[in-house]
């Protein structure tokens, strides 16, 4: 894991590539909204609008929603004011350890690259060295 603490500045350095991926992630829902949207306008006639529209009405609310929770849940920042992070979170999915960092202002900044035990031992004593509770 690519994580620094920056003592100078109080803040941690995160290099893990999420930004990129989460801009691609955008990218990719935003043309799926509107191919959701001009697809059954110009493309399909009324037989075809039944079943076909009806899928692409449902990719369509599934992208708003997902767009939605990305921008307003999620962040892909890589410099982070330790003032900023309220607590280290860790979470079992599929038997998986997965971590994110809870922020003050509601947000969510996951932590992708831990995949070792030594990435996550480290990484849990470099926040309760700095402060950080780990919940």
């Amino acid at each position: 894991m690519k994580i620094k603490f920056n003592e100078n500045e109080k803040s941690i350095e995160i290099k893990d590539g999420l930004k990129k991926q989460y801009l691609l992630m955008n990218i990719s829902l935003i043309f799926t909204l509107v191919n959701s949207v001009l697809f059954p306008l110009f493309v399909l006639d009324k037989k075809q609008m039944e079943w076909v529209g009806f899928i692409l009405i449902i990719l369509g609310i599934f992208s708003i929603v997902l767009l939605t929770y990305q921008i307003l849940k999620k962040t892909a920042s890589e410099k982070l004011n330790i003032s900023e992070i309220s607590s280290l979170n860790e979470k079992q999915v599929f038997g998986q350890k997965r971590f994110n960092l809870k922020l003050k202002n509601g947000k969510f900044r996951d932590l992708i690259e831990m995949k070792n035990e030594s990435d996550i031992i480290k990484t849990k004593e470099m926040f309760e060295n700095i402060g950080i509770k780990i919940s």
